[in-house]
């Protein structure tokens, strides 16, 4: 039995024998027997990125707007919930026209695509199953998982709540195929994940959260232009398949404080346990008020991730590179309205893993002036 089936059974038969010790939990009683929402989400945003590395003497600058809209319905039957949800984007790029031989996006620039169609039964408080193409379950950061992208397969969680200073221990597995925007139906992804959230004070929490995320069937299933700072097979034709497996151990601590000025501490480390180098990933993040709760937000996150510390595709697109890279990121929200906030972000990173020596050392910078709305 392969070691990604292995982690799948163990994942799977935990919750099958922890169901048993659980079944006493209160049952999950949802507020309305029946329910429908209308949520919406838009952004507005300015990019500017600049000396972006052509050469030892030569760099070039780049700037571009992006408008995104992602309305989704969702539909409460007591105890089950169907949602789905769409993703509109227009962008003053084509990012796709003509097809690169490299994509630092996530995303389509001008595109309007399914986003979410899921069905979600949580029959009891301690018990959740659901399917389709539905939003992150876990607890990952984006060096990891995009927060854009959707897993397109089923999960299953079993928690339990309230023991003690212990608020909630949950066990899920997650099985999907198929979850990027671009191409990559045969690539499977497995997970497993242990979260447990403790109390820390009166108005404070940490959350631990362990998993093991592995992919397969990507070598050649993967669109070639995602396939990013990976490791590559030498010698073979563009787009040349990827060398290496990738079986990440992902271990993230969030400290979260919710008083008056609501703060966290997040710290993030990964490692590809099938490979003996470039397989390491930190990520580090202070975070100091909230643009919901109060009138400004105040985000840094540094970041330090080697180019086959997981898989390039499926992590985060606002950086310029997803692996192989070096950086920090400031960001300033201020809250304009009950369900609008304006954003300043900058940027500065370096591509530390780079085949060329003389880039190595070169930071690009990155700034973005963004307006968020919810509803």
């Amino acid at each position: 039995m392969s070691h990604s089936r292995l982690a799948l059974v163990l994942c799977l038969s935990a919750p099958c024998l922890l169901a048993t010790a659980w079944a006493q939990e209160p049952t999950y009683q949802p507020e309305e027997e029946y329910s429908v929402k209308l949520k919406v989400d838009a952004l507005l945003r300015q990019e500017w990125t600049r000396s972006i590395f052509v050469s030892s003497t030569a760099t070039r600058d780049e700037s571009r707007r992006r408008g995104r809209l992602l309305p989704r319905l969702e539909f409460g039957i007591k105890r089950l919930l169907l949602g789905v949800g769409g993703d509109f984007n227009f962008s003053s790029d084509k990012n796709t026209d003509p097809k690169p031989a490299l994509l630092r996006d996530n995303y389509k620039s001008r595109d309007a695509r399914l986003d979410l169609a899921f069905a979600s039964f949580k029959p009891a408080d301690w018990f959740q199953v659901q399917g389709g193409r539905f939003a992150m379950p876990l607890a990952l950061t984006e060096m990891i998982w995009d927060r854009d992208l959707r897993p397109q397969g089923g999960a299953l969680t079993l928690a339990t709540r309230d023991h003690g200073s212990l608020e909630r221990l949950a066990l899920t597995g997650l099985v999907a195929k198929g979850s990027h925007v671009f191409e990559d139906d045969p690539v499977k992804m497995y997970i497993g994940s242990l979260d447990a959230t403790f109390k820390a004070g009166e108005q404070s929490k940490l959350q631990l959260t362990a998993s093991y995320v592995t992919w397969t069937d990507f070598a050649a299933g993967l669109e070639g232009m995602i396939r990013r700072q990976n490791t590559r097979v030498v010698g073979a034709p563009a787009p040349a398949p990827l060398a290496r497996d990738y079986k990440v151990v992902d271990v993230v601590a969030r400290l979260r404080h919710e008083g008056e000025l609501p703060s966290q501490l997040v710290a993030n480390y990964c490692r590809n346990t099938a490979i003996g180098q470039d397989n390491q990933g930190l990520w580090l993040a202070v975070v100091l008020g909230s643009t919901q709760t109060s009138r400004s937000r105040l985000e840094y996150t540094y970041s330090k991730v080697d180019k086959d510390a997981t898989l390039a595709a499926y992590a985060e697109d606002d950086f310029f590179w997803s692996t192989g890279w070096e950086g920090h990121r400031g960001d300033l929200g201020l809250r304009a309205s009950d369900h609008t906030a304006l954003h300043g972000i900058g940027q500065l990173q370096r591509f530390k893993d780079s085949p060329r020596p003389e880039e190595r050392e070169h930071w690009v910078k990155r700034f973005r002036v963004e307006l968020r709305i919810n509803y």
